[in-house]
């Protein structure tokens, strides 16, 4: 991709991220994303055909790696030891906590937050062959493992004890 490209996009995601902060996702306008974002309408549209498009587009950045690693999972691997992919839950999310911490200030985290806890579960269970009819008990646990580590490290950021919460999503998981 174009260092221009990139450099526009981030620039783009980091306006959409700090209006986000401000107003709610219908009061942005796409003129005060382009002021916000350093950019000129045209290569507003160039990108995005509407400011929705645009978010839509900012969020498929934002979680794409995050949804990618569920891809990754195996349950049988999460079920037995659940060390490795813990950490790479945290690593993942860590390595985009400052985007997490700004996000969650923003009018559209509740929902947000949840959708991208729903996509990770259904990537996982996809990935495993798993559902909630015939699999309650691993869903519930795939479930506890994505909803846990997000929520203890938003909670807990930017100051949170990655070790400690590795401790305990480690020994819930296991039931210790």
């Amino acid at each position: 991709m174009d260092k221009r490209i990139k450099r526009t996009r981030l620039a783009v995601f980091n306006a959409v991220l700090d209006l986000a902060t401000e107003k709610e996702l219908d009061k942005i306008t796409v003129v005060e994303l382009c002021d916000r974002a350093g950019i000129n309408k045209s290569t507003f549209y160039l990108h995005y055909s509407s400011i929705n498009d645009c978010y839509r587009k900012c969020f498929d950045y934002f979680t794409g790696k995050l949804l990618a690693l569920g891809k990754e999972i195996d349950y049988n691997e999460v079920s037995v030891a659940p060390e490795e992919t813990v950490k790479k839950i945290l690593d993942t999310v860590e390595q985009n906590i400052k985007y997490f911490e700004r996000f969650r200030n923003s009018y559209v985290y509740n929902s947000a937050v949840r959708t991208v806890k729903d996509a990770f579960i259904n990537e996982i269970c996809q990935k495993n062959n798993i559902n909630i009819d015939d699999n309650y008990h691993e869903v519930a646990k795939v479930a506890f493992l994505v909803g846990g580590c997000t929520d203890i490290i938003m909670m807990l950021s930017p100051n949170f004890n990655r070790e400690e919460v590795e401790k305990i999503m480690i020994n819930v998981i296991k039931r210790k």
